[in-house]
């Protein structure tokens, strides 16, 4: 009677798992394109070179998607509102292809024009296919979970985290101890050179014009104004350095499969996202620093090893003025937030799910660049600050993140800095032999945007779609 009782339970479970899909009448043109796009994806999988950026379904294959754009599907009601979000989607893909078609090792068997002509033709096919909206809002795309439950399941996670919760409230004290440190003689600066001369009136009327043509409000930039506003908000980064370690740099392949931050010429990595906000979209503008290595403070210090490397994120508000800095390091680990605006106040701490490290930063009168600082070796936030523009800086060049997903080799081919998982494993840690229990895959390992597991403690991504629903009251 058990067995029988346990043979419905699971075959109840299987069949509602695999609930049928709505049928959606595709022509035979659609279908071919389909099934030239699964095959694509196929290809760049079976040659190990799929990009883990966004995530791709065969049930849509001309579109990827990152948690921002899945959460906004139950909005898509009106005509204007879902041309807007299958042209982001669509834009995302085509993105996606291009570097997985640039990295692939053996190309003969892709015809990419055809296939990219044929991708834009079934993406136009379902701007008017009410099947296809219908069965979006009824099975949308499910983004994969970066904790591993069974992890937790095998580390005891319910006990675990009793004796991991002092440590990191230690840690957190640990961090504070440090924050608004005297800058010394070893800090040196770097800053964007020419500045573009905007105005916040001229800023406030790009976001104004561009949400007016949208009832979601969502602030879809050109890309021309997008590299400007990236350019006038980058931040002064002021870096503690007594050793190589501490410049950052250029990313770069020294052979065909090791990769290395260059530290001749400095860089700053600028990307953007989108994230909501107690029902507004908001824009992030994102900075990226990388180094060489953590430095090790002993011989078998489990946060040190090869590359290194701070995220930091801008949300702009309503009117593109900043709003929220958050910043993580590359392995997600040391979330901070920083409160910008003064309306903004923070949500009460849950012991369920591990807050972040949190702090207020007032602007003062005719303070015009937001100043970052970093400690040496470890490269923690340690001072965060309104100031005037300083007169010795070493000048930093911007490249675009996504530079990062297609890497020239020696041997003349091009490859992702990152693997299919969106990890950079020759960055792996010694703390990830006793921090497993927790659920996260490698911790300590540099990943790749859209991979960030930000705490052991409950769970949370750093590019949910409704993070700081969570972290702030509703203003």
């Amino acid at each position: 009677m058990r067995i029988l009782v346990l043979l419905i339970t699971f075959l109840t479970i299987l069949s509602c798992s695999s609930t049928p899909r709505p049928a959606i009448n595709y022509s035979a043109t659609q279908q071919s394109c389909m099934h030239k796009l699964i095959q694509f994806k196929q290809t760049v999988k079976t040659q190990g070179v799929q990009d883990a950026q966004l995530f791709w379904s065969p049930d849509y294959p001309s579109l990827a998607f990152d948690r921002f754009s899945v959460a906004l599907i139950p909005q898509l009601t009106s005509d204007q509102s879902k041309a807007q979000w299958l042209n982001h989607v669509s834009r995302q893909a085509e993105i996606q292809r291009k570097i997985e078609y640039k990295n692939a090792l053996n190309k003969d068997a892709i015809d990419f024009e055809n296939q990219e002509n044929c991708a834009k033709q079934l993406t136009t096919s379902l701007a008017e296919n009410n099947q296809f909206w219908s069965q979006l809002q009824q099975h949308p795309p499910i983004i994969t979970s970066n904790y591993q439950n069974w992890q937790r399941i095998i580390g005891l996670y319910p006990v675990s985290k009793l004796f991991a919760t002092p440590s990191i409230h230690t840690e957190k004290k640990r961090i504070l101890s440090g924050f608004i440190e005297t800058v010394d003689d070893v800090t040196i600066s770097y800053a964007m050179p020419d500045k573009p001369r905007l105005t916040q009136q001229e800023i406030q009327s790009w976001f104004a014009q561009t949400t007016a043509r949208t009832d979601l409000h969502w602030p879809l930039l050109t890309d021309d104004q997008l590299t400007q506003l990236l350019a006038f908000y980058t931040p002064e980064f002021r870096v503690e350095s007594v050793s190589l370690d501490d410049k950052p740099g250029l990313v770069t392949y020294v052979s065909d499969d090791q990769a290395a931050v260059n530290t001749n010429k400095p860089i700053v990595y600028v990307d953007h996202s989108f994230t909501q906000f107690h029902g507004r979209i908001l824009i992030q503008l994102n900075y990226s620093l990388w180094f060489s290595n953590r430095t090790a403070k002993s011989s078998l210090d489990p946060y040190a090893g090869k590359f290194d490397g701070v995220l930091f994120r801008l949300t702009l508000d309503e009117q593109g003025k900043p709003y929220i800095l958050d910043s993580i390091h590359h392995c997600g680990c040391y979330h901070m937030v920083f409160a910008l605006n003064e309306e903004l106040q923070f949500a009460p701490t849950s012991a369920k799910i591990e807050s972040p490290t949190s702090l207020h930063i007032y602007r003062p009168k005719n303070s015009d660049i937001l100043k970052i600082s970093l400690s040496n070796g470890e490269h923690m936030i340690n001072d965060v600050h309104w100031g005037e523009s300083s007169p010795f800086t070493r000048h930093l060049t911007s490249l675009n993140y996504q530079t990062l997903r297609s890497l020239p080799t020696p041997n003349g081919q091009n490859k992702s800095l990152f693997d299919q998982n969106g990890m950079l494993l020759s960055s792996e840690r010694l703390e990830r032999f006793y921090l497993w229990p927790f659920g996260v895959a490698s911790p300590g390992t540099t990943r790749q945007i859209g991979q960030h597991a930000v705490t052991f403690i409950g769970e949370r991504h750093f590019d949910d779609a409704n993070i700081f629903d969570t972290l702030f009251l509703n203003p």
